[in-house]
């Protein structure tokens, strides 16, 4: 880094005048108290007479001028420059060769921005309510050995008396420092858990107005105000930083100006503006305390290649977010610095991260993210016998594999899982360090209670003794038991607050339905358009606001259509003939051309389609057996399977292919999962207090991108989980009756739901309970 700057410096030889905004910018950003004068005194830039008269000055700025005032008098820019170089005050020599004018290269190398230095500025005012405990000794010497501040300066800072000078010190420090410095303080104070204090400095004005004012406010001219705004906001999180100032911001704004007083004293618009800070931020600080509970599991699993690309693609972090991130050295530490980013973005940013989770096929965390819960970390250790190691990394392996949908559970694994559901535990994954470390997504409040009082009661040794003996059976035995000695569960881990975000139905629309066509009978979406099937036609319509039928797809060869699919891939319709027993093939690209695609289909007569090979699978009721038929694009069967006999027995209706490449298959009353080699991995089930028989008469079948299914039955929207466990009832009675067909539009995380009488197609919105 050096040999950069010393060019720096050598461009700097003929310069003797620095332009004035250059100059009041160094006032503010040169560090003189630690090393700079004694260096320009050895160099004989200045004397002794004036060191003394630059030392009588008060204050920082003070020193700064008078030093500047000299140098700019003798025409010594170089000599300064060379100065500043060995000082270590890198981000002050480029800006002086520069002239002020940011470059790329520099990266971090540079002053603090105006909004960094107006934050710090609101902090030196709240200083004494900041003083209590925010220095302490543990902090400033992270500082020093992270080298966000020299040596010299860490001395300075502990020798002052008070908690208040201390802090003051600090902050007029930090003013001075680089940005590269400045995140580096950042690092720190999250480490001693200032992280209150870390996300100030880490936000700038800009983000706090975000995060402050409703989105439809922002674009107000409010000039001033806006600062007054993150005043208001900064002082009342140092004052009390376990308060959310947002939700007190309201108070604050009365005193603003008249105009705004006379604005916000509007009863119907204060009420509004009051509902909005305390909805708004309430559901956005649980999805801040969502990724904080899971930081560390999180930042050890996420895998950073093309994911921070994709999150800065979609504006959810800045560039100088990415550089700073992407710095870092170990994988780990670059996803622990984007969840810090992602904690505090908005929610429809936080949306997004999610997506970006998913498209990079990491769907596990996706869901964490999305959900909620938290994760608990057990270590188990072993009483000593042969071969320990190789029998325990043998069992994390197949711990490991729980999850995996194509391999079928034994009925103890099957037990012992269960017996962890009932409490709303999942097993995630485990890894080996001189013993077992298994990872727990613990869904619940009463879940986290559980593992307390089973770890405090000595439960845990005995329940991971059985269930490690018990997956050494699972697939091929191992021919060992092991039994746990003693399990490690820091305190730490129970000090949080369980957030758990089930997933909602809220209403979009009702499509506006033409009687004359008939009753519908499916329904299909691609991301720009709504197909609405009818006996004889189906009706397109717009896939944005307000919905409107753009036009309509017929022939005179439809019999009596029931169900209808779609494929983006291949830009197509399915439609299922009853009339006809055959399937139909609408090529959209191709002006809507209809062709016979598959003959001789048999009930229940619906189809569903998976979006990334374009196959169609078609259940196919025939005496004395059922079959599961999939078909290519070309129309040729690829696959049949035989269904089991109870499955046949229990009238199959429906099946939809699940991102691991099994089918889920919905009978009138079951629900399982089945491989592409026919073998059944799971069956629907529940868990008191849930509903203890929660398929009955089932119709149709939906899957969303997380592989949560919803099942129409008789007058309600049941949810199940990707392992086919029962979750909730998502609608009932009287906002629905009798649903006959769903479809769950991926990208837009839309469920499209047609009733029974034909008449009606409701939209909603799926996403995480507010």
């Amino acid at each position: 880094m050096a040999t950069v700057f010393d060019g720096l410096v050598e461009s700097l030889e003929k310069v003797t005048l620095l332009d004035h905004s250059v100059q009041e910018k160094l006032r503010h950003c040169l560090s003189p108290d630690f090393g700079l004068l004694e260096v320009l005194h050895a160099d004989r830039t200045i004397s002794d007479s004036e060191i003394a008269d630059i030392k009588k000055q008060g204050s920082v700025d003070g020193r700064s001028t008078k030093l500047l005032e000299i140098i700019m008098r003798r025409g010594q820019v170089q000599k300064l420059a060379r100065a500043l170089l060995q000082t270590k005050q890198f981000h002050l020599v480029a800006f002086l060769a520069s002239n002020g004018v940011y470059n790329a290269e520099f990266e971090y190398n540079w002053p603090l921005s105006e909004s960094q230095l107006y934050i710090l500025s609101i902090l030196d005012n709240q200083s004494e309510k900041l003083a209590q405990g925010l220095l302490s000794q543990e902090l400033v010497k992270k500082l020093v050995e992270r080298t966000a501040i020299s040596e010299a300066e860490g001395n300075f800072i502990e020798s002052k008396d008070s908690d208040r000078e201390k802090t003051g010190a600090f902050l007029e420090i930090s003013r001075r420092e680089s940005q590269k410095s400045y995140f580096e303080t950042v690092n720190c104070l999250r480490i001693v858990d200032q992280g209150y204090i870390a996300s100030l400095l880490k936000k700038g004005v800009s983000d706090i107005i975000g995060d402050i004012l409703p989105t439809d406010l922002t674009d107000l001219p409010l000039g001033i105000h806006r600062l007054i705004v993150v005043k208001a906001y900064i002082r009342m999180l140092v004052t009390s930083p376990e308060r959310h100032p947002e939700k007190d911001i309201f108070k604050g704004l009365c005193n603003v100006s008249q105009w705004w007083h006379k604005m916000v004293t509007n009863p119907s618009f204060r009420e509004g503006y009051e509902y909005h800070i305390s909805g708004y931020f309430n559901r956005k600080l649980r999805r801040a305390t969502v990724v904080s509970n899971n930081r560390y599991y999180l930042s050890w699993r996420i895998t950073p290649k093309k994911f921070i690309d994709f999150m800065r693609h979609a504006r959810c972090i800045t560039d100088d977010d990415t550089r700073f991130i992407k710095c870092q050295t170990y994988d780990h530490d670059k996803i622990d610095e984007l969840l810090c980013v992602v904690r505090d973005l908005s929610i429809e940013k936080y949306a997004v991260y999610i997506d970006c989770l998913r498209r990079t096929e990491q769907h596990l965390y996706a869901d964490i993210s999305e959900l909620g819960g938290v994760t608990l970390k057990a270590k188990s250790i072993h009483v000593e016998c042969e071969n320990l190691e190789e029998i325990e990394k043998t069992i994390i392996e197949r711990i490991n594999k729980i999850r995996d949908k194509k391999l079928g559970y034994n009925l103890e694994l099957e037990a012992e899982i269960d017996y962890l559901r009932r409490h709303d535990i999942e097993i995630l994954d485990a890894i080996h360090d001189r013993g077992i470390i298994i990872w727990f997504w613990v869904h619940s409040e009463d879940g986290h209670d559980q593992v307390h009082k089973w770890r405090d009661a000595d439960e845990m040794e005995p329940y991971l003794t059985r269930l490690f003996n018990v997956i050494g059976r699972w697939i091929k035995p191992i021919g060992r038991e092991i039994t746990s000695d003693w399990v490690i569960i820091n305190g730490f881990q129970f000090n949080r607050e369980v957030i758990n975000l089930p997933m909602t139905l809220y209403m979009v629309t009702e499509l506006n339905i033409d009687a004359s066509k008939g009753p519908v009978r499916g329904v299909t979406a691609l991301p720009d358009k709504f197909y609405i099937l009818h006996e004889k036609s189906i009706l397109i319509y717009d896939g944005q606001t307000p919905f409107e039928p753009t036009g309509e797809i017929s022939s005179a060869e439809f019999g009596s259509l029931t169900d209808v699919g779609a494929c983006a891939k291949s830009s197509r319709l399915y439609a299922v003939d009853e009339g006809n027993a055959c399937i139909w093939k609408i090529s959209l690209d191709n002006d809507n051309q209809v062709e016979k695609w598959v003959s001789e289909i048999t009930r229940p007569f619906t189809c569903s389609v998976y979006g990334s090979s374009g196959e169609v699978a078609v259940i196919q009721q025939r005496a004395p057996s059922s079959f599961l038929d999939v078909y290519a694009t070309d129309g040729k069967r690829v696959r049949q399977l035989q269904l089991p006999k109870d499955l046949h027995d229990k009238e199959p209706l429906h099946a939809v292919e699940t991102r691991s490449g099994n089918y889920d298959i919905l009978c009138e009353s079951d629900l399982v999962e089945m491989t592409k080699e026919g073998v059944i991995t799971r069956r629907c089930k529940s868990f008191p207090p849930r509903d203890p028989e929660p398929v009955i008469k089932s119709r149709h079948l939906a899957i969303d991108i997380g592989e949560r299914l919803y099942v129409a039955e008789r007058y309600r929207i049941l949810q199940f989980d990707s392992q086919l466990v029962y979750e909730q009832v998502m609608l009932e009675s009287p906002k629905i009756w009798e649903p006959t067909r769903l479809h769950f539009l991926e990208k837009k995380k839309l469920l499209m739901i047609v009733h029974s009488d034909g008449k009606k197609v409701f939209v909603y919105n799926a996403r995480p309970r507010d």
